[in-house]
């Protein structure tokens, strides 16, 4: 790969000083960190991460799912479904990005550069799957596996964090053909400070109820006693 206009040492040494990292492929590394806009900008650039974001996103979902199913022995599939989920999201992709200065590092055009490109989560999001691609390739899935745990430990060890109940309920339904049925039967007490109860039916039949403050609020409660009793029923 023919590369003009960067320092590769100085990049791989700036990479090793945030991250911790030192690559041995240095053109992985310039690979993983340089962003569409920068190739447009320079015709004779042959390469930007967008394909580098694509194996690092199979590698982090392969690397969060095995962290979870060995720590977690005792979850449910919906749960650490959900987990994962909360886990690769952009934002807490974007945020891990930061914490490893990744920003600091990204090859960028002029035009991203001037828009801000460099705290744009999207951009960060993407970055850090590059990265991970990057890191795989160089390192192995070893050491890529425990980098990411040590990244994500904080993160891994809540696991009770952003639980969407009512999507859970929804593809546990899913499985089965059925899809829940949400109805606000009641609402009592005063204007400003209401309190609504509402029920989770499914196939004709009541399944469970939620109370709340408002009508979203009872309908995620109902939704999580609902998977909690789809839960017993199946042990």
């Amino acid at each position: 790969m023919k590369i003009k206009r960067i320092n590769l040492n100085e990049i791989v040494k700036k990479t090793k000083e945030k991250t911790g990292v030192s690559f041995e492929n240095k053109e992985l590394l310039i690979e993983a960190l340089t962003h569409p806009s920068f190739r447009h900008e320079n015709p004779d650039f042959n390469c930007d991460n967008q394909r580098m974001e694509f194996l690092g996103d199979a590698v982090l979902n392969m690397v969060i799912t095995e962290i979870l199913y060995e720590k977690y022995k005792e979850a449910s599939e919906g749960i650490l479904t959900q987990k994962r989920i909360y886990l690769v999201k952009e934002e807490t992709l974007f945020k891990k990005a930061k914490e490893l200065g990744l920003g600091d590092l990204v090859l960028l055009g002029l035009g991203e550069e001037k828009q801000g490109g460099r705290e744009k989560s999207s951009i960060l999001g993407d970055l850090f799957e590059a990265f991970v691609g990057a890191l795989y390739l160089d390192k192995g899935y070893e050491y890529t596996k425990d980098f990411i745990s040590k990244l994500f430990r904080e993160e891994v060890e809540d696991l009770g964090i952003e639980i969407d109940w009512k999507n859970l309920l929804q593809s546990m339904l899913y499985k089965k053909g059925q899809k829940p049925q949400y109805i606000l039967v009641r609402e009592e007490g005063p204007e400003h400070n209401k309190i609504f109860y509402v029920e989770v039916w499914v196939g004709g039949q009541k399944i469970s109820e939620g109370i709340g403050k408002n009508k979203r609020e009872a309908e995620i409660e109902a939704a999580k006693q609902a998977v909690e009793r789809l839960r017993n029923d199946l042990s």
